[in-house]
């Protein structure tokens, strides 16, 4: 069992062949059978990396590298993501539960531009 688990997540997914970027905006207009699939794929492009096991209580940080300059609500960015990743973790066994009896702490830190690799950088933690 890990201490500490460092993944790389990507802020967008696919839907057959249309890329949807995960951002709150997007998630709340897209129709509830598109966004069950973008979340499915969502979980497939991460799966391999969900090769692990918390039997306790995690934490989770997140690091948000943007892919331009725009202002983001980073919120707006990373809730999509986080959701999408924690279920993810508990339909792979990664974590029991994604609730506050096992995530206790998520932080979010804006890390600047990275116009060639945005992303997300994930560390879960067990406490």
């Amino acid at each position: 069992m890990p201490n500490e688990v460092k993944i790389t997540l990507p802020t967008h997914s696919f839907s057959g062949k249309t890329k949807h970027y995960l951002n709150l905006n997007q998630y709340r207009n897209w129709h509830y059978g598109v966004s069950n699939n973008i979340k499915k794929n969502y979980k497939k492009t991460i799966s391999d990396s969900l090769d692990f096991k918390f039997d306790g209580q995690v934490e989770i940080k997140y690091k948000y590298y943007a892919p331009d300059r725009r202002v983001r609500d980073l919120m707006n960015v990373v809730s999509v993501v986080d959701k999408f990743f924690q279920d993810a973790m508990v339909d792979k066994g990664c974590i029991i539960a994604d609730d506050t009896s096992i995530v206790k702490k998520i932080t979010v830190d804006y890390m600047g531009i990275d116009k060639t690799n945005s992303r997300i950088e994930a560390t879960v933690k067990g406490i």
